[in-house]
């Protein structure tokens, strides 16, 4: 996240020259991280299951089992993602937030 902002530093500061809020950066970029989050917490646990059912029929002889799928399990990744995914983008959003649009523009 933090590579994504200063990349982004030029339309951060149009955002706050046209009167974006702080809080209005901050929200977009959790919004962001959000997405991605949740994204990257189903992708995780559909190929955790998928190489879990893999493994499963090399290492068993009998080739009738399988690996279920369980709600709880899915839902657990998904929110450990999230949160994990929102922790780590505070401080780039923080920082985002207090950019100064005169700075920002400077690059322009």
């Amino acid at each position: 996240m933090m590579g994504s902002l200063r990349e982004r530093t030029d339309e951060i500061g149009i955002f706050r020259s046209i009167g974006f809020r702080r809080s209005h950066i901050m929200r977009i970029v959790f919004l962001e991280a959000g997405i991605i989050s949740s994204l990257a917490g189903v992708i995780g646990y559909g190929l955790g299951l998928g190489c879990a059912q893999a493994a499963l029929s090399f290492l068993t002889e009998n080739h009738g089992g399988g690996v279920p799928f369980d709600p709880r399990i899915a839902l657990g990744s998904l929110a450990l993602a999230l949160v994990l995914g929102l922790a780590a983008s505070a401080y780039p959003a923080a920082m985002a937030a207090r950019l100064d649009p005169n700075e920002a523009l400077r690059t322009l």
